[in-house]
């Protein structure tokens, strides 16, 4: 465990001291932005920054320039969640999709962490104006936890929090029991395996707070719907959802 954050902290130390490849394409470049701890190349920067769209209030999902984000979208339609808001920086595909899943499995948080400050960087107004009082990560189980070098809500947590001068705790919520793989599952039977599998600790924390909860990808949104609903059942007063990407699912 030891030699794998060492090893973790040397690469990220050596990504931001050098000149690197971009994260995505692979194209040698000396940019080296101070908001982004490895490099992109100009390129492939404009491709995750979406421009022009507006964003459903209800899921996050991408709506179009001149669409009305009030309301349900065709994502969420026939859907009732209890988390306020969704805000993500975009659609779970092309380039956004490309460098989550490579991240997400890597032994360095470069591309998680990268996306989460590219994501603050062009939401920061829509996290602002929602004025929570806490961050909260969605947490993994601990035996998951072992076979991953971090957890990718956390660091997305972290940036957010370090933006918004926020507190981000990482031990409020908490997985109570594991969950079987929920990939092809519908929103009903997601909704159903998702069902008490969170717990709280030091409820009075939280006790009518505005809370944010975050993590990486949002698919039908059920992991969040079921962990709001345990916020609130321990006493939080409202809660909004940020993540880096939405999952197409309006068939679900």
């Amino acid at each position: 465990m030891l030699r794998s954050l060492l090893r973790q902290t040397t690469h990220e130390l050596l990504n931001w001291m050098l000149p690197s490849d971009c994260l995505l394409c692979g194209t040698a470049t000396d940019s080296n932005p101070a908001h982004v701890p490895a490099t992109l190349c100009e390129s492939c920067l404009i491709d995750l920054t979406p421009s022009g769209s507006v964003d459903c209030e209800s899921c996050g999902a991408p709506l179009g320039p001149h669409a009305n984000p009030a309301g349900k979208c065709p994502h969420c339609r026939g859907r009732r969640f209890r988390f306020k808001s969704v805000t993500c920086l975009g659609m779970y595909d092309g380039p956004l999709q490309s460098m989550l899943l490579a991240g997400k499995w890597s032994t360095s948080s470069n591309n998680i962490r990268t996306l989460a400050r590219i994501c603050i960087d062009v939401c920061e107004s829509q996290l602002q104006s929602l004025n929570v009082d806490r961050i909260l990560p969605i947490p993994q189980i601990w035996h998951r936890r072992l076979r991953r070098n971090f957890n990718a809500a956390e660091i997305v947590a972290n940036e957010i929090g370090k933006r918004l001068n926020r507190p981000v705790d990482l031990h409020i919520l908490r997985r109570s029991r594991s969950t079987k793989p929920q990939k092809r599952a519908l929103f009903a039977d997601r909704t159903e395996i998702q069902r008490n599998s969170f717990r709280i600790q030091q409820k009075y924390v939280i006790r009518q707070e505005r809370l944010l909860l975050v993590d990486d990808i949002l698919t039908t949104g059920a992991t969040c719907d079921e962990a709001v609903r345990t916020l609130q059942q321990a006493g939080a007063n409202e809660c909004h959802v940020a993540v880096l990407a939405r999952v197409p699912d309006s068939a679900s």
